[in-house]
């Protein structure tokens, strides 16, 4: 019921749906609580700063990461680049075969950097992720070897197959 002892007009006779209010009266203005995600949404799975942070680092990626992505691109193996995954940015990642590129410098021989990898490939194995590791020496002497070994992990392993019979067996 309305204030005045009225009964609210169903949205089909004239009422705006949803809000069971006056035809008449102007529309009322969203708030945020009103646009908010559903209960049943996902929630995000990276922080609000991760999607900026990964947009500036394509553009300012080293020169290995460069040279590696010219090559993962005809992969046609839809790789993604500086992508973020919770709080992290990941160099390279396969959602579909869950693998995570990193392509580590000399800045990750460092004892506290090794620290902070550690933590990081563990987040992210939890989430169900493999993490391949690859120097930027790596990159620079033998791409062709990197892109075989990122090949072999990306390409899921063939079923055994069951064991033979021979021609007379039954």
């Amino acid at each position: 019921m309305t204030r005045d002892g009225r009964e609210p007009p169903f949205p089909l006779d004239g009422g705006r749906a949803g809000d069971g209010g006056d035809p008449s009266a102007p529309p009322r203005r969203k708030s945020l609580r009103d646009i908010s995600a559903p209960e049943w949404a996902p929630k995000k799975a990276h922080d609000a700063y991760a999607i900026p942070r990964s947009r500036r680092l394509r553009q300012s990626m080293t020169l290995d990461e460069d040279r590696l992505w010219q090559v993962l691109r005809r992969l046609k193996a839809n790789i993604r680049r500086q992508a973020p995954i919770g709080p992290y940015v990941v160099d390279f990642v396969s959602h579909a075969a869950k693998l995570v590129i990193e392509v580590d410098g000399y800045y990750h021989s460092l004892p506290e950097r090794q620290e902070k990898d550690a933590e990081r490939d563990a987040w992210l194995s939890r989430q169900g992720y493999r993490v391949l590791r690859i120097s930027t020496s790596e990159v620079q002497s033998g791409l062709a070897t990197v892109c075989d070994r990122i090949e072999a992990e990306l390409s899921p392993p063939s079923p055994a197959l069951p064991p033979s019979r021979g021609k007379g067996d039954l």
